[in-house]
C-alpha cells in the first residue's frame, strides 16, 4: 500500500494561485467588442461583418451611434455556420443559410 502525505497548506497556496491566473485571464477578456475591434478579432473588413454576418444573423448592440458585439455571440455564430462546411462548400459567400435568405437578425 502507498502511503501519500500531502501538506494542505502546499495544495491551498497551488489552487490560489491557479484561481488568480484564471480570475486574471478572464479579466482580460472583452466582453464587447466595437466595429474595428471585432474586424481586427476575425482578420476581416468592416463590409465583410456588414455584408455576410450582420445580414445573416450575427447579433448586435447599438448604443448611441456605437455598435457593439458580444465576443461570445461572434465565437458561437461561426462555430454554427463553421460546423455545417466541408471541403467544398467552406466559404461565406457560397454557405447555404447565406443563400437561402434566412432573415435572422436582431
Amino acid at each position: 500500500m502507498i502511503d501519500i502525505n500531502v501538506d494542505q497548506e502546499v495544495v491551498n497556496t497551488m489552487l490560489e494561485k491557479a484561481i488568480n491566473e484564471r480570475v486574471d485571464e478572464i479579466v482580460k477578456q472583452k466582453y464587447f467588442l466595437t466595429y474595428t475591434e471585432l474586424a481586427n478579432y476575425l482578420n476581416i473588413s468592416k463590409p465583410v461583418i456588414e455584408n455576410l454576418m450582420i445580414k445573416n444573423g450575427l447579433q448586435y448592440y447599438k448604443v448611441g451611434t456605437k455598435y457593439l458585439f458580444k465576443q461570445a455571440d461572434v465565437d458561437e455564430f461561426l462555430d454554427d455556420i463553421t460546423a455545417n462546411m466541408n471541403a467544398k462548400n467552406n466559404d461565406f459567400k457560397f454557405f447555404a443559410k447565406f443563400q437561402n435568405g434566412e432573415d435572422t437578425n436582431v
